[in-house]
Parts: C-alpha cells; structure tokens; sequence
C-alpha cells in the first residue's frame, strides 16, 4: 500500500474518503485541496495526512482542526 494516506471524515459515524500516493507532494496538495473545499469551522468534519511506516504504524503529518471537536468520536489519525 503506498505510504501517504489523505482522509476526510464529515461525521463522526460516517464513512470516510482515502486517497493514497506513493510520495508526499501529491498528498499534501490534495490535503490543501480539501481544507479548502470542506474546511470549515465549527463542522465535525477532520481532514488527515499521515505516512504509513514499514512496521504499519502511521505518523501523523497534518491535521485539521487540529484537534477533534470534543466528543466526536472522530476515528481517524
């Protein structure tokens, strides 16, 4: 599976949207894309980047917002 992984989620019990890339760049520009599409504050939506290492464990990259609205139950990095 390739290492980049962009995901938006616009409910907490709701499914989510994934994209995969095999480098960085295209990953992040479809971050960016997305931020500014459906970013918007005071929704539940989360918008993530994270590169899944070797071992299978993710490190985040990017987050918004930043932290998960309390209580939402949010599922992913």
């Amino acid at each position: 599976m390739p290492p980049f992984i962009t995901a938006i989620q616009f409910a907490p019990s709701g499914p989510r949207v994934t994209g995969y890339w095999e480098t960085e760049p295209p990953a992040t520009r479809k971050w960016v894309e997305w931020l500014g599409l459906y970013g918007v504050p005071g929704t539940s939506t989360v918008i993530t980047l994270v590169e899944q290492r070797d071992d299978g464990s993710e490190r985040s990259l990017k987050r918004w917002p930043d932290e998960p609205p309390a209580g939402s139950g949010h599922r992913i990095a």
